[in-house]
């Protein structure tokens, strides 16, 4: 069934197919006095231009009169079309088919602007990534240094365990992202999580309008995806995974490979509710059964041995245990309008985590989590130029962390953690996320404006962590002498429950000024609470898109922008946590520590607080860019881009009363550590980003991206203490995420048509190292002393060397193409060079371990993947 697509005057410059304005078009009579011409564009549910979709002009009764095809833009155009009523029917391979009715009469005809609902494809035989080729175009939102990667590229390029979101955030910058992490987008709001299961997702974008007032974040720092809608006839995927570690190599510290084995069970149903061609449902489950183990370091584990903790195993059991399911019902009403509402419920248990590398057994924790989530969508067309947009979600969610040993935490700095892990906590919430806003389109200008709700939460952090306390030696000397640097506990009530409020509106303005001419403008308003109510993050943003020459193959792009950074609930929490009322945290350091703690001298210890600066205000960044894009063949193109990024008044924290001069007393002495949080931080990044995308050729389809960078900054977080308090610029320095080489490929090929190919090449140098001494030199209470002389995160850390291969088959299981049912089996090789892949390295200097790796990325694994599609 045809869905019906929203139309509304258009901006911009509609241009005629390759053979000329009215080669498309059949003239119904050359010698009549009244005659029309029609012109449009076509545009997905983000904005973007639908090129190459074929368009096609049929009288009322359903008898064609002409036909033609997108261009680039999405522009399409029929002349010396009579008055009367016709139907405009339009088809593009991964979008529902979309009719509209068109009453042509004396008046000039305004331009069409139609948009498409992505849809469910029939899924045939051949399987290849990315036919949708890019195009070089002047609309400001199609920079050809975006990362997409849609349904049947997902389904050719190896993804490990099913993590689409993980393959593709190896395109995100880390530098970009704010406090509280990466901005997952889902439908066009911000989400927990995707909200269906992974063959339920329709496409993935990164880096998509970056400059766009519509998100809090940059390009790079946001990942977007659109899910699938439901269908007029029974469409679905059945997938099984399976791996087994008697396929794979041995982990770069393992002494003996353990057992291990992962089997995960995931798929999706879309189709009608009875038969009606206007409602339809979408359902999808998976269930995860991983069985893997966690790996200590074994200069570790014969270093815990040694001081008497006995035999340990190297490696330890680590299973989890995941669920998730959906439904979604969806209506179309005869009006245009569209509506869906759907249900998720997501359950995952993971025994003995955080153990392996320097964490012993004994430290490890287990978790449970659970959420419950509504959503809702609604797209109102008020007239040919108005269109009302709202989605929105409910949720609740109950996430508990257990130490599996009450015992106190014991951490000889840079060799081992032993002990309990002192982690016990429950985080509850309620929270509501959502966006309204209306998009108005006439001549020039395609205007937006609405509200954004990032978060309103009901939020409930329990805290039971460090009941026993934690003992840190600064080395394995000091631990035998029973001499610990600091001990850290806590007591009093851990439980508070707060209300976070997040509020953004913006306003955005798509004007084509020229034919070969557009430009952005927008601005987003930012508010949220607790951190002094700061109510004047006004963030503008502006881009433009210049063709040298109209309908030439090169486009010049530039933009920047203010993005504000928002705290999460972590800081809020420690806020109203440390008071000095609620709970009591105490810290220990020379010459009162002990081991085990004098409960005398404990009582001596002051409690230490969690402050707000009285001059932070809310930290943004700004990121400006200027790049040259050009079309290489009809299918692909290269992009070359200058990426600058300034971090002003980032978070930080600092002991607002630390000890001065070396002195072991604390200026106030009735207080012990106050952490005061800041937004005096800085950041300065300078990047060069060379894209490739596209089809060259039929043996290669896919994305290629290397980027040449350097970023500083003095501070990594809003839980970054530098290692002076009195003298935070001391901490210039590589940013913690900093990488001056950076190479990815992701790609798929079908050499001949029995089999699909899919590889992943990721090269990097890596990121650097802090050194510290282990101590405590300056009786701060925080481990984080560097030797005199030695800059913050000056060493190098280990570089990574990663290629995963995917091999497919497809077994066609019918013969009718109407009802096409694939069989696709495919194995997976990940980490095919088996090369170690060291995280990091081990950077403090009264460590034997100092300068050397401790944990490794996995090695070498197989993965068999069968997937059935009808």
């Amino acid at each position: 069934m045809a869905a019906l697509g929203f139309l509304s005057p258009a901006a911009g410059f509609a241009q005629g197919d390759e053979r000329g304005p009215s080669a498309g078009a059949a003239t119904l009579s050359e010698d009549q006095q009244l005659s029309r011409s029609v012109t449009g564009s076509l545009l997905d549910p983000s904005g973007a231009a639908i090129a190459k979709a074929q368009v096609s002009l049929l009288t009322s009764d359903g008898k064609p009169v002409s036909q033609t095809s997108t261009d680039n833009a999405g522009a399409f155009r029929f002349d010396h079309i009579a008055p009367g009523n016709y139907t405009l029917d339009f088809h593009a391979e991964g979008f529902r088919e979309t009719r509209i009715n068109l009453n042509l009469g004396a008046k000039r005809q305004a331009p069409l602007r139609v948009t498409m609902q992505i849809a469910v494809l029939n899924e045939t035989v051949t399987v290849a990534t990315g036919d949708s080729a890019p195009q070089v175009s002047i609309e400001t939102s199609e920079n050809q240094n975006a990362n997409t990667i849609d349904r049947n590229a997902l389904d050719s390029v190896p993804v490990f365990d099913q993590d689409y979101i993980t393959t593709m955030s190896r395109f995100l910058d880390d530098n970009a992202t704010g406090t509280n992490g990466v901005t997952l987008v889902v439908n066009g709001i911000e989400a927990n999580g995707p909200g269906v299961t992974p063959s339920a997702v329709q496409e993935v974008k990164i880096n998509n309008n970056p400059y766009s007032a519509r998100f809090s974040r940059p390009g790079r720092a946001r990942l977007e995806i659109i899910t699938k809608s439901g269908t007029p006839a029974y469409h679905g995927s059945l997938n099984f995974l399976f791996r087994d570690s008697i396929f794979d190599a041995t982990n770069a510290f393992a002494i003996v490979k353990p057992p291990e084995r992962r089997q995960y069970y995931e798929g999706s149903v879309t189709g009608p509710i009875g038969h009606s061609q206007h409602t339809s449902f979408l359902l999808a489950l998976d269930e995860d059964l991983q069985d893997q183990q966690a790996i200590i370091d074994p200069t570790a584990l014969a270093a815990a041995e040694s001081l008497g903790f006995g035999s340990i195993a190297q490696t330890v059991a680590n299973p989890t245990h995941h669920f998730f399911g959906s439904g979604r019902i969806f209506h179309d009403f005869s009006n245009g309008d569209q509506f869906w509402i759907g249900y998720s419920y997501e359950h995952r248990s993971v025994e003995n985590q955080n153990v392996g590398g320097t964490i012993l057994p004994s430290a490890a924790t287990d978790t449970h989590f659970l959420e419950h989530e509504i959503n809702v969508s609604d797209l109102h067309q008020f007239s040919p130029h108005w269109v009302n947009q709202l989605r929105f979600l409910v949720g609740h969610y109950d996430s508990t962390v257990s130490s599996i040993s009450a015992a106190p935490q014991l951490a000889v700095s840079g060799l081992f953690t032993a002990g309990g892990a002192q982690a016990d906590s429950r985080r509850t919430e309620y929270h509501f996320d959502g966006t309204d806003f209306a998009t108005y389109a006439n001549g020039k200008h395609q205007l937006s404006f609405g509200i954004d709700v990032p978060d309103i939460s009901r939020r409930g952090l329990d805290d039971f962590t460090n009941r026993a306390g934690t003992y840190t030696f600064a080395s394995s000397s000091d631990f035998t002498a029973a001499i610990p640097t600091t001990f850290l506990v806590q007591t009093g009530q851990g439980h508070v429950a707060f209300l976070e409020k997040t509020l953004s509106g913006f306003v955005e303005d798509n004007i084509r000024l020229k034919p070969n001419f557009s430009l952005y403008l927008g601005v987003r308003y930012y508010w949220q609470n607790y951190f002094h109510d700061d109510s004047d993050n006004f963030a503008p943003r502006v881009s433009f898109a210049y063709a040298p020459r109209a309908g030439g193959k090169t486009v010049i792009r530039g933009g920047g922008g203010v993005f504000y950074d928002r705290t999460g609930p972590s800081p809020i929490g420690d806020l109203l946590h440390f008071n000095g009322v609620n709970l009591l945290r105490f810290i220990v350091d020379q010459p009162l520590v002990s081991y085990p703690m004098n409960p005398a001298l404990l009582a001596q210890v002051p409690t230490s607080l969690v402050t707000l600066d009285p001059r932070a205000r809310i930290p943004y960044q700004v990121q400006y860019s200027i790049g040259v894009e050009r079309q290489v063949t009809a299918k692909s193109t290269f992009s070359a881009a200058y990426i600058g990024n300034r971090g002003i008044d980032s978070f930080r924290s600092v002991d607002a009363n630390a000890p001065v001069g070396g002195s072991v007393v604390r200026p106030n002495p009735v207080l012990g550590q106050v952490r005061q949080i800041q937004s005096e931080g800085y950041l300065k990044g300078n990047a060069l980003e060379l894209t490739f995308r596209g089809k060259p050729s039929k043996y290669f389809t896919g994305q290629i991206q290397y980027t040449l960078s350097r970023t500083y900054n003095n501070t990594s977080g809003i839980t970054f203490f530098p290692a002076n308090s009195y003298n935070p610029a001391a901490d210039w320095g590589r940013s913690d995420n900093d990488r001056l080489h950076k190479f990815d490929l992701l790609a798929s090929s079908r050499p001949t048509r029995f089999f699909t190919f899919g590889a992943a090449l990721s090269l990097y140098s890596g990121k650097p190292v802090n050194i510290t001494t282990g101590a405590d030199d300056n009786h701060d209470g925080i481990i984080n002393d560097r030797p005199a002389g030695v800059a913050r995160n000056s060493m190098a850390g280990p570089g990574t060397i990663n290629l995963d291969l995917n091999l497919a088959h497809d077994f066609p299981l019918s013969k009718k193409k109407k009802e096409t049912r694939v069989l696709s089996v495919s194995l997976n090789s990940f980490n095919v060079l088996n090369h170690p892949n060291y995280l990091t390295y081990i950077g403090t200097i009264s460590s034997p371990l100092f300068g050397q790796p401790v944990a490794a990325q996995p090695p070498r694994r197989m993965q068999l993947d069968v997937q059935f599609k009808f």
